[in-house]
């Protein structure tokens, strides 16, 4: 009989195991993405290369807690994944460079700048004032080249405007920036996990230029057709679930979801203020990679 492996052993060979197996998968999923033909110029480096496509983005639990069928499911993981090999932006910032190119186009005609990569060398996109709210992997590498970039990713029990690790922490519920701060305001998945929309809608459009733009994205599921709470916070702090918790990005951990969006979420901008449209719509089974665009009404 062969010896057990001692646990002091075990525990030393852990970590080295699971990053075998990490950059196994990382690799069978690049090769596939080869094979597969799944070749594209991206839109944020300005380079072809593979989009990788990765199964294991959306884990089991948020799939039961959230009830998706397997259709979409992949649409989810199309969303979540599609990682360009050159940058690492995944579908969802590669639409949202895509809004960012059409919408403020920049550089020399006839041939204006078509990456982010070279949009941020222009002078018509370095005079803009643009606020990032929680870090977009992909496209905050290329847009903190820019001289009016500001970002923060939300450290909770940090005090709003606090520098936490050379970060700086901003609640969307009680932006710090001054009025009319920024010509444009980028979040991406970030609305869904604050517990006061409204309140949340209000600040960005404060801090907004009059004719400035909230461009994001947010999870919307097909058949919802009223925005609902899915969680409230309590005054002591405590959350109140209204429909099962569900958290990003592993379904039982991570951020809790406070706001399940719906059909109507077009109608609730326009009531906060923004006139509003989505790109790549509208949303169905086989395509939840949504970008919407709120531009401050005067």
């Amino acid at each position: 009989m062969p010896r057990p492996i001692p646990g002091w052993l075990k525990r030393l060979l852990l970590p080295g195991w699971n990053a075998a197996h990490h950059f196994g998968w990382a690799a069978r999923e690049y090769l596939g993405s080869v094979v597969r033909g799944k070749f594209e110029r991206c839109p944020v480096c300005g380079r072809t290369r593979p989009m990788i496509h990765r199964p294991r983005v959306i884990p089991h639990c948020l799939v039961e807690r959230w009830g998706l069928s397997s259709r979409l499911t992949e649409a989810l993981v199309r969303k979540e994944s599609g990682d360009c090999a050159g940058c690492g932006a995944r579908l969802r910032c590669r639409r949202l460079a895509r809004v960012l190119l059409n919408l403020y186009p920049a550089g020399h005609s006839p041939t204006p700048a078509s990456s982010i990569a070279q949009w941020v060398e222009t002078p018509e996109a370095r005079s803009l004032r643009v606020a990032e709210v929680n870090r977009i992997d992909g496209l905050h590498e290329f847009l903190a080249r820019l001289p009016g970039f500001t970002t923060s990713d939300y450290r909770p029990g940090a005090a709003p405007g606090a520098v936490v690790e050379g970060v700086r922490s901003e609640d969307l519920t009680r932006l710090t920036y001054p009025d009319e701060s920024f010509d444009l305001v980028l979040t991406s998945e970030t609305l869904e996990h604050v517990p006061d929309l409204d309140a949340a809608l209000r600040e960005i459009r404060r801090v907004l230029t009059p004719g400035g733009r909230h461009i994001f994205t947010i999870p919307v599921l097909p058949g919802v057709e009223q925005t609902y709470p899915r969680a409230v916070l309590r005054p002591d702090g405590s959350i109140e679930d209204r429909a099962p918790r569900i958290s990003h990005p592993g379904g039982d951990w991570g951020y809790p979801v406070f706001t399940e969006f719906g059909a109507d979420v077009l109608d609730r901008l326009q009531e906060a203020g923004f006139d509003s449209e989505v790109r790549f719509g509208p949303v169905w089974e086989d395509d939840l990679a949504q970008v919407y665009i709120s531009r401050k009404l005067p």
